[in-house]
């Protein structure tokens, strides 16, 4: 925000009564613990998405991937 914003929203601010300024400081800190809630929430959602992933190399050229060559005969 530029000094003049805030300079601006200052004088807004100043110009409210006192209870009116009391219900924006109030709003004001709803707003930067919603955003802290949110920041940790993505957090979280990022670090549980890392998981190891373990490398067994290349597949078997010969590897058969059809129901038969899984399963035995009677299909179970």
């Amino acid at each position: 925000m530029h000094a003049d914003n805030a300079q601006a929203l200052i004088n807004k601010l100043q110009e409210l009564p006192p209870e009116r300024q009391i219900e924006v400081e109030d709003f004001i800190d709803f707003l930067r613990q919603r955003t802290a809630v949110a920041r940790a929430a993505a957090t979280v959602h990022r670090a549980s998405l890392e998981f190891p992933v373990e490398r067994a190399g290349a597949w078997p050229m010969d590897l058969g991937l059809r129901r038969e060559d899984i399963y035995d005969h009677d299909g179970r």
